[in-house]
């Protein structure tokens, strides 16, 4: 099994390398998409992030159907202006709340490299909490 960390300098490459059950054995989420949003695959990772079923969310539109908590210029706004332009790749945080705990959560926007695909990489981050605050 090959092993592929998150922020891999080359993860465009990496990932083109993997079969689908590699992708589904990622130790983050990794959700591939067409130019207008639609969910092309959807690994085990996020699957167990969201309690989304990847048989329930392949072919829907992340923005709109599946995530629209993302719909914000910093998110789809990021995605399309990256699709437009060609300039795609972007690495930033955010937080996912629709029909979810928040959850806070670093995002890897790139381009596939064999593909006219997009990947959303996402990494779940840990809250920090203060002393008194509940675990």
């Amino acid at each position: 099994m090959k092993r592929v960390r998150f922020d891999s300098d080359d993860m465009q490459n990496a990932l083109a390398s993997l079969s689908d059950d590699e992708i589904d054995n990622l130790m983050f989420g990794a959700i591939e998409l067409d130019a207008d949003g639609t969910i092309l695959r959807y690994n085990l990772a996020e699957s167990e992030l969201t309690g989304r079923r990847p048989e329930d969310v392949i072919g829907r539109n992340f923005f709109n159907d599946v995530a629209p908590c993302t719909r914000s210029n910093e998110f789809s706004g990021r995605f399309f202006r990256g699709v437009e332009t060609g300039e795609f790749n972007a690495v930033f945080e955010y937080v996912f709340d629709y029909e979810m705990a928040p959850t806070k959560v670093r995002i890897l926007m790139i381009k596939s490299a064999v593909a006219d695909t997009y990947w959303l990489l996402i990494k779940r981050k840990f809250l920090e909490t203060t002393e008194g605050d509940e675990p």
